[in-house]
């Protein structure tokens, strides 16, 4: 038999036990193929690496992104008329400075089409956001029957724009038993895209506003200085509340230094084995 390339003569034992101790070349009478043995090892080293990366990838593959609002800072504001031509920037406004998260002030408030009919509030705190109807008088479900809350997004003066590089979704999830029709209107106030528009239904559930939605953004980073997240309930002045939570924005995974370095293993040992 061969020995890594130094031929011994032997005889071949016959016995079943001995069969065993030398496995192929004492069954079959083969002798080990050192270059098919390598090509072997290689295969595996390199079903691992693909195995590892995979792994990785996968680990990578859903991050958050940066919050935006982990909705800690207490906050509350009440409802005011909107009346007529007065435009809804001219709410009272109650302002929190936001650490670590994608803008650095948030500022909350509440309108309502007619103070006869219904109020509004804003409230913030133990990791929610809840937007709250209080019914005034009759029940009314006409259509020009509307409250609205308001969560607005700065970037304070001085501080560095949000760096929408790999953005990809605006995500939350909500619980409602508001009545009438719900929407959700996300607009980058500075960005130049549209006010997006997406109705809320059900009693729970999650929103999620894509680039898609915003048609891209492709303009400079001092465009995305602030974000406006409005809640519009129209259609019915019952007492009710919706709950946000997880505001969050998503973007797309970047390998890590340890895949990338993984692959480069692969890539070495492929090179060897086609030289081999």
């Amino acid at each position: 038999m061969l020995r890594w390339g130094k031929r011994v003569t032997t005889s071949v034992p016959t016995d079943s036990a001995t069969y065993r101790l030398h496995g192929s070349v004492g069954n079959t009478g083969r002798e080990p193929n050192p270059k098919k043995e390598l090509q072997m090892r290689n295969t595996t080293f390199i079903s691992s690496v693909v195995l590892s990366v995979a792994g990785v990838s996968a680990a990578n593959a859903a991050v958050v992104y940066n919050t935006i609002d982990p909705f800690t800072e207490s906050a509350s504001t009440n409802t005011v008329n909107a009346g007529t031509g007065v435009n809804s920037t001219l709410a009272p406004r109650v302002d929190s400075v936001l650490t670590g998260t994608l803008w650095d002030i948030r500022s909350i408030r509440a309108r309502t089409a007619q103070t006869a009919r219904a109020s509004a509030s804003m409230t913030i705190g133990s990791g929610s956001a809840v937007f709250g109807v209080t019914q005034v008088g009759a029940l009314n479900t006409t259509s020009t029957t509307q409250q609205n809350g308001y969560l607005d997004y700065s970037t304070a003066t001085g501080s560095a724009f949000p760096d929408f590089t790999n953005f990809t979704s605006l995500d939350f999830n909500f619980t409602s038993n508001l009545t009438g029709t719900l929407e959700c209107r996300v607009s980058l106030t500075d960005a130049g895209n549209p006010v997006v528009v997406k109705t809320m239904s059900g009693a729970s559930g999650s929103m999620s506003f894509t680039l898609a939605d915003f048609g891209g953004i492709t303009m400079n980073q001092e465009a995305m200085g602030s974000l406006t997240i409005e809640f519009r309930r129209s259609g019915s002045n019952l007492s009710g509340s919706l709950t946000i939570t997880n505001l969050v924005a998503n973007g797309a995974s970047v390998p890590a230094p340890g895949a990338i370095a993984l692959l480069g293993a692969a890539g070495l040992v492929g090179a060897r084995r086609r030289r081999a």
